[in-house]
């Protein structure tokens, strides 16, 4: 498994290189992450983040990116440990968003080419492509730049427009207030695409499971080794699903109440 450490340098050098390669009007307005950073769900997932310097907290950039990712759990797709793509996450638009809205969704189905995936989620657009990681990272560059190059090419056009009509960053209490007077936007999970997977990666545990773990356990808690067949008992993620831990068999332990709220978040160990 590659370091944020190891891959920050990679990624910076990729940055310089694609901006080498775009026209000088986009690739002046381009900035990006100075460090591979952890995704904001999963400690495993790492992001390297590419936005327009005029956005402001209206369209925030964390929410509103073209993104690299080195995904080696594959959470994203099975066969491959990477992907990148266009990442704009409707839900966080605080000024017109359902204008904005309408008018991507006429506009980029029609700039996004046949080399990239497109996904019209219901809380975000994407579009991009997934790609293995090479065994020599210096080769990162010389792969992605012309991956890269054709999607900014293609969407950054439609995307300006976007982003320049706002000058101005949220008021104190704007985003707040916004919030507030739409009202609750149910959505599904945005960060896999691979279906035979999504089951790991939701919080919840199927009722049917709870029996197989107790069996499995002998009906005891995993830290003090109570009886559970007459007290109150949970089923707990070993490594934290705060943490990155996915809710499958070989991550659930049966624990008591009492070690369960004594555990809190922390990743679980023996007693």
């Amino acid at each position: 498994m590659l370091s944020k450490e190891q891959l920050t340098p990679h990624a910076l050098a990729f940055f310089d290189d694609l901006k080498r390669e775009l026209p000088p009007a986009i690739a002046a307005r381009l900035r990006s992450n100075r460090l591979v950073v952890n995704h904001g769900s999963y400690s495993d997932l790492f992001l390297f983040d590419i936005w327009d310097a005029n956005q402001t907290d209206v369209l925030d950039r964390k929410h509103f990116k073209y993104c690299l990712a080195y995904d080696p759990s594959r959470r994203n797709h099975s066969a491959h440990d990477g992907y990148f793509h266009l990442w704009l996450n409707t839900v966080r638009i605080y000024r017109k968003r359902e204008e904005i809205v309408r008018q991507l969704d006429i506009d980029l189905p029609k700039a996004i080419t046949k080399d990239f995936r497109y996904d019209r989620l219901d809380r975000a657009i994407s579009a991009g492509r997934v790609f293995t990681y090479p065994a020599r990272l210096g080769d990162l560059s010389a792969m992605l730049v012309p991956w890269y190059k054709k999607l900014i090419l293609s969407v950054h056009s439609v995307l300006m427009p976007v982003i320049d009509q706002f000058s101005t960053s949220l008021a104190p209490g704007e985003r707040r207030a916004v919030v507030a007077a739409r009202g609750k936007i149910d959505f599904t999970h945005p960060g896999i695409r691979d279906p035979g997977r999504v089951r790991e990666y939701t919080r919840s545990i199927p009722p049917s499971w709870k029996p197989l773990i107790l069996e499995k356990y002998g009906h005891r808690c995993f830290l003090c080794c109570a009886d559970l067949r007459c007290t109150e008992y949970h089923i707990d993620h070993w490594i934290p699903f705060s943490k990155g831990g996915t809710s499958e068999m070989s991550n659930l332990r049966p624990l008591c109440a009492p070690c369960n709220l004594k555990k809190g978040n922390r990743e679980g160990k023996k007693g």
